[in-house]
């Protein structure tokens, strides 16, 4: 199995707080998806014709892009690569672009799943995050997406936010389980160089979420999730049952992956690539049959380590049997001090976190890296 990421970086106004590579030069989209498309004619032979399982549209803003143009590249993929064997097909969108006619022109050309960067519900805190939609306009792009046949959607929520409370969170929380989605993703505010909000932390302009506060917002979530239904299958994510995300699956189980445009990643098993997060490089490169990447190939110790940060990211934890007799050794070693003070648990050959300490995980995986 494989997957394959498209990077579609244009944004109508980048938000506060985001790290990813974007740009608001929506005048290049036509240029963008040729070059795109031309990137996977150059680069059909990367997954070694693995099937194609996922395809997902991460951004910058994939809404901002025509049903057609995204179709353009999705029949691309499927004329060069071939999606017989696709089973999930996921378009990150604002709430502000869901329109009945969007989405249905989505459904139409395959989409199944779409995933939205809601944030919050809390009005003030959408407005100091730089986020075009409003609460309503979020819950109303829900609705459209359920009645226009997308059945599987998921939404993205922050905590950790400057002047968020805990009770603020919980009434996120409770509003997200009320719009009856399937899936929530749900991350701790982080602050990345080179954006407002670092530059505004930097400035002394914001009083940030302590870590206790932190703590108590992710087991409040932890718990309000589960008795509304949703498996904890991933530090960050949660579902209903049967509503994983297949495609982020395959980052944490080690599954290749094609990463198209700027900016985006790729993986084979033994290296990773990456194009550069430049829209004029990435462009003309691709135009004059000389792509601009760069390579890191993994030494038998970096896959080693990513396989324990991954596979502990998840509820299902680190299957031993599939380890080498001397790895499964080491890792039993190094993690003997963590079983008996209960950060880790073994159990059926299985190492994993328990849920009460995956706040922390970070820590408690890097102290088993070689």
């Amino acid at each position: 199995m494989a997957g394959i990421y498209i990077h579609i970086p244009f944004c109508a106004k980048r938000c506060i707080y985001c790290g990813f590579f974007s740009t608001v030069r929506q005048d290049e989209a036509a240029r963008y998806v040729k070059a795109v498309c031309r990137e996977l004619e150059q680069r059909a032979g990367y997954l070694a014709d693995a099937p194609v399982t996922t395809v997902y549209f991460g951004g910058g803003t994939p809404s901002r892009l025509t049903p057609q143009q995204l179709g353009q590249i999705i029949s691309t993929i499927d004329s060069v690569i071939g999606l017989k064997n696709l089973q999930e097909l996921t378009v990150e969108c604002n709430p502000d672009d869901i329109t009945p006619q969007f989405v249905t022109a989505l459904h139409a050309i395959g989409v199944n799943r779409i995933s939205m960067g809601v944030q919050t519900f809390n009005e003030e805190m959408l407005s100091f995050l730089h986020r075009r939609h409003t609460a309503t306009q979020a819950l109303d792009a829900v609705r459209i997406c359920r009645e226009s046949g997308i059945t599987n959607i998921s939404i993205d929520l922050m905590y950790g936010l400057p002047g968020q409370t805990l009770d603020m969170f919980r009434a996120d929380l409770h509003t997200a389980l009320s719009a009856q989605v399937q899936h929530i993703s749900s991350y701790c505010l982080s602050y990345e160089e080179n954006t407002p909000l670092k530059a505004l932390l930097d400035q002394g302009r914001l009083i940030t979420a302590d870590d206790d506060l932190c703590s108590r917002m992710y087991t409040l979530m932890c718990d309000t999730l589960r008795e509304g239904g949703f498996e904890h299958y991933e530090i960050s994510n949660f579902c209903l049952p049967g509503f994983h995300s297949r495609h982020n699956s395959s980052y944490w189980d080690g599954t290749p992956y094609l990463g198209l445009g700027a900016g985006a990643h790729s993986y084979n098993g033994t290296s990773r690539q990456w194009n550069p997060s430049n829209l004029d490089a990435y462009m003309l490169g691709v135009e004059q049959n000389n792509p601009q990447f760069e390579v890191e190939r993994l030494s038998a110790t970096d896959l080693y380590n990513e396989c324990l940060m991954l596979r502990l990211r998840t509820a299902q934890g680190l299957d031993l049997s599939s380890l080498t007799p001397s790895d499964r050794l080491a890792v039993l070693e190094s993690a003997q001090s963590l079983i008996s003070n209960g950060s880790l648990k073994l159990a059926h050959d299985r190492l994993s976190i328990p849920e009460q300490k995956l706040f922390v995980s970070d820590s408690i995986i890097s102290s088993l890296f070689r």
